[in-house]
């Protein structure tokens, strides 16, 4: 007797076992986050110069040489910019804290390197931005890492 009840208990705990094996078997094909999905981090990524090569415009370098102001946010009556010199160097306009040293164009990309004085990190960066618009009087720039449809705008100031 005590064998067949012992028997029994071992085919019961058989039969239970292959149930719940079952029974998680179902739960893990049900669960949605076990679901193989693709990596679409860099789709949508466009680099940058890809991004403008459509639109490139074909820049007249002596045409940027000159001091370029904007109003001063805030201070429309203020004035700010930078001057580009012939030989490649660059002068900040009523900007105390942001220094110009020099500049570059390469294509319709206009490279300005500057620094900041009177902050505790003084390292050199290069701003980059693509010359949209470019006439006699005027600069439109889009920094690269500016928003899509942001502009600076500029005009050309005589001496």
């Amino acid at each position: 007797m005590g064998r067949i009840y012992l028997g029994c208990l071992l085919i019961l705990a058989i039969a239970c076992n292959r149930a719940k094996q079952h029974a998680e078997e179902e739960e893990l094909q049900g669960d949605s986050s076990l679901i193989s999905i693709v990596d679409s981090s860099n789709a949508g990524i466009t680099d940058s110069i890809t991004a403008v090569a459509d639109t490139t415009l074909q820049v007249d370098a002596a045409k940027l040489i000159g001091k370029w102001i904007q109003p001063v946010a805030g201070l429309d009556k203020e004035m700010q910019g930078f001057q580009l010199r012939k030989n490649g160097t660059a002068r900040s306009i009523n900007m105390y804290t942001l220094v110009y040293e020099k500049w570059e164009l390469a294509h319709d990309t206009l490279l300005l390197w500057n620094h900041s004085e009177g902050v505790k990190d003084t390292s050199t960066i290069v701003d980059t931005t693509i010359i949209k618009e470019l006439t006699d009087t005027s600069l439109i720039l889009f920094p690269v890492k500016a928003a899509e449809g942001y502009r600076e705008k500029y005009l050309k100031r005589n001496g």
